[in-house]
């Protein structure tokens, strides 16, 4: 510009500035500031010119010299996006972070949208701790990106933050995703692998958690962070002696403070040693003296030891701070949850509650206890409350959502794991979880779509995700695309046991048993002491492939080994129960009758108060002829199963398993009347139960009305017409309804049909009794022979 002002030698402002900038450029930090002082005595009014020099004060730290020079752009330019970005990490430099943070807030409102903004306002919420604020950040970034990804840029430090975030919002996965980027942009940055390892470790990832520390401590070997968490995911893993020698070292690096030694008290307790583990405990307290989890450990182990008098030890416990009081009684619900103990650990949760009101994951941890009793109204509240005060954890909706389609509300169930998966987008476990609401809620077509998309995809999908679409496959009949998925997710995932027995079963549904009893050997050789591949092999060995001796082997061998650790103590009961019942009916098939009524015993001996092994016992007297040995049997299975549905909370839905096994009790004991209701009632529950429908048509035979009965025996008929019970039925009703024409027909059709196998006769229904396994009440027997006879 021919008239903007010049110096002495004949330069403008914006020569000035240009070589202001070349300096800048070439790092002369001196030039570059007396060419940009000399440019703004020649143009004070500009803007860009006092940017300029924020950026050479700040490229050498001279703090006050960008908080005065940009404070003189922004007087002319309030919007300037540099200038209060630069204002913004100079206040931050110096202490200031609320400043800081209304600048760069400021500034992404002006337009500012480059990487190192984004970065440096992630990195001052990060030391605020203020995780929501972090979300929204980044959220704007990510949408910046998109609109101008060259003119944004990238920075690893962004997507880092943000996965601390995460991490601390309790969504590992999501965390996990981010550091996963982080670590493709900027992959020797060891703070990465060590914020890593911490999310692959809350996801129970604990080999590539130490894969990860180990990584960090390769990268920055001065850390004491690396080892510390690196013990702590050793000693998850049950390594006590790895995790000692972890925490030692996080020691001689300088972390000489009460969380260290806490753990390797923990240590020294794991490994037996008490007095190593009590002087562990207090060195934590002399380093934090109110440390409550230093305090409670000590004061359990004193207690376990028997160190002191227990009356002092619990005035000890009394004395200490409420919170701390509340941190042992939860420390010790953990302890009855780890044991199966659902009721103590409700009792203690809610005690520790009592104390502090305020301890979450007491919530959290007394819904998951109440759930586990059946108690599904009661942990509805508990999660409201716990979600109320940690609104963006996802674990809370995801165990809500659980609750709530135990209660029949599978709408409020879907609300919450869409709120959870919107919460955390790239959950693929939520998404999991949300196919199998689809397919548990009988929305097939929508869990089939949404399974396939999941197990196709790379990245964080657990095991459920096949386990949990397989099965759902063979529920539905497609054995061998169950089959298929599950092979997949084997290969996806080759140390998973439930997978390997998931592929087993959809292998042995779909009639490929030799691979199937491979399958099960596999899965036996990745958990020894797991019973599920021992007892399924044995239900293959008995229905499928019809070695009923090989059955009695993996049955007993699973009754000596342990169940599924996920499964409460009373799902473990009735997978042991199943085991009994099943060893007996394998015992029976392989003749060996006796061998099978002591298994019968056995069950009864280890369960009581259930009605099944007397039922099952019962039936094997009458399959034997003996009906006088069945009655005492049956009478013993109807008091137990009167009992057990009279227990039945009021305006809960009868079970159907017991109400058709109410009906065959009362029937087999003569009282046909109740039993003919209770198939009534079965067959309002489940219209389409074909063995009920042929049951209750020999009730209303005995009952003295055939021509309802003849209606369930053609209902029958039409699904079942190889049944040769529905065929004594028909025949039955035929020749009771003096309809000769009918009757001739059913002969020739009942002869063709079972080309010899089966003849009319006298003898026929005692035959099935003796062959076969049926049962007809003496007045059927009797009413067969007369008509017969009349015939």
């Amino acid at each position: 510009d021919a008239d903007a002002p010049a110096d002495a030698q004949g330069a403008r402002s914006g020569d000035l500035a240009e070589q202001a900038s070349e300096a800048y450029a070439a790092q002369d930090w001196s030039t570059a500031r007396r060419r940009i002082d000399a440019a703004i005595a020649l143009a004070p009014d500009q803007a860009h010119l006092y940017r300029l020099k924020a950026f050479i004060a700040a490229a050498t730290d001279d703090n006050a010299a960008v908080l005065a020079a940009a404070a003189q752009a922004l007087q002319r330019d309030p919007d300037d996006a540099d200038s209060l970005q630069l204002q913004g990490t100079a206040k931050a430099k110096a202490g200031d972070a609320a400043g800081a943070l209304a600048d760069y807030a400021a500034a992404v409102k002006a337009g500012g949208h480059g990487s190192t903004l984004f970065r440096n306002y992630l990195y001052v919420l990060n030391q605020q701790h203020d995780n929501a604020r972090m979300l929204e950040v980044f959220a704007a970034y990510e949408q910046a990106y998109r609109a101008d990804p060259d003119g944004t840029g990238q920075h690893a430090d962004i997507p880092f933050h943000a996965a601390q975030a995460y991490h601390h919002l309790g969504q590992p996965r999501r965390a996990l995703e981010l550091l996963d980027q982080a670590i493709a942009q900027s992959p020797q940055v060891a703070g990465y692998y060590g914020n890593r390892a911490l999310a692959q470790h809350a996801l129970g990832r604990s080999s590539q958690a130490l894969a990860d520390d180990g990584r960090a401590m390769q990268l920055d070997p001065t850390e004491p962070l690396y080892p510390y968490n690196r013990g702590v995911t050793r000693l998850d893993m049950g390594d006590a002696a790895g995790a000692l020698q972890d925490f030692k070292a996080a020691l001689a690096l300088g972390k000489d403070d009460a969380d260290t030694w806490l753990n390797i008290g923990v240590v020294q307790e794991r490994l037996g040693r008490t007095r190593e583990a009590l002087a562990a405990y207090d060195r934590a307290l002399a380093r934090e003296p109110g440390n409550a989890k230093a305090l409670t450990n000590r004061l359990s182990l004193l207690g376990k030891a028997g160190k002191g008098d227990a009356a002092a030890v619990a005035a000890q416990a009394g004395s200490l701070p409420v919170e701390n009081q509340a941190q042992l009684l939860f420390n010790q619900g953990q302890a009855q949850t780890r044991a199966g103990q659902w009721q103590a650990a409700a009792d203690l949760f809610a005690q520790a509650l009592r104390l502090d009101p305020g301890l979450d994951t007491a919530w959290l941890n007394l819904g998951v206890a109440q759930a586990r009793l059946g108690q599904h109204q009661r942990a509805l509240d508990t999660f409201n409350d716990y979600i109320q005060r940690a609104p963006l954890k996802t674990l809370g909706l995801l165990n809500r959502a659980n609750v709530l389609h135990e209660l029949g509300d599978d709408p409020a169930a879907e609300q919450d794991l869409l709120r959870a998966a919107q919460l955390e987008p790239g959950n693929l476990d939520i998404q999991q979880r949300l196919a199998r609401h689809y397919s548990r809620s009988g929305q097939a077509d929508k869990a089939r779509q949404l399974y396939a998309q999941l197990v196709k995809l790379p990245g964080n999908l657990s095991p459920d995700a096949f386990i949990n679409y397989s099965a759902m496959l063979l529920q539905q009949g497609d054995t061998r695309e169950a089959a298929v998925v599950a092979g997949n997710g084997v290969a996806r995932f080759p140390d998973d046991y439930g997978l390997r027995v998931n592929l087993a079963n959809a292998l042995g549904d779909s009639g490929q048993h030799a691979q199937a009893v491979d399958a099960y050997h596999a899965a036996m050789r990745l958990q020894p002491k797991r019973l599920d591949a021992h007892f399924n092999l044995g239900n293959l060995y008995l229905q499928a492939l019809k070695q009923p001796r090989k059955a009695v082997q993996e049955y007993r061998t699973a009754l000596r080994l342990q169940g599924d650790p996920e499964l409460d103590a009373a799902a473990q009961r009735e997978q042991r129960m199943s085991i009994h019942l099943n060893l007996a009916s394998a015992l029976a098939d392989s003749g060996d009758v006796q061998a099978a009524r002591t298994a019968l015993q056995a069950a009864i001996d280890e369960a009581p108060e259930d009605y099944r092994p007397w039922f099952n016992r019962a039936g094997m007297a009458l399959s034997a002829g003996d009906a006088a040995a069945a009655t005492p049997d049956f009478q013993g299975a109807w008091t137990r199963l009167d009992a057990l549905q009279r227990a039945r909370t009021p305006g809960a839905q009868p079970d159907p398993d017991q109400l058709e096994h109410a009906g065959y009790l009362l029937f087999h004991l003569g009282r046909t009347g109740e039993a003919a209701l209770r198939m009534q009632q079965l067959l309002q529950a489940q219209p389409d139960n074909t063995n009920a429908q042929r049951n209750y048509g020999f009730m209303l035979l005995d009952l003295g009305r055939p021509q309802d009965a003849r209606q369930l025996f053609e209902q029958a008929f039409t699904r079942e017409p190889d049944e040769v019970d529905g065929w004594l039925g028909l025949l039955a009703c035929a020749m009771l309804d003096s309809d000769p024409a009918r009757l001739a027909r059913l002969k020739r059709q009942f002869e063709q049909r079972f080309d010899g196998r089966y003849r009319l006769n006298d003898a026929l229904p005692t035959q099935l009794m003796r062959n076969e396994g049926y049962w007809y009440s003496d007045r059927f027997l009797s009413l067969w022979r007369q008509l017969l006879a009349a015939a």
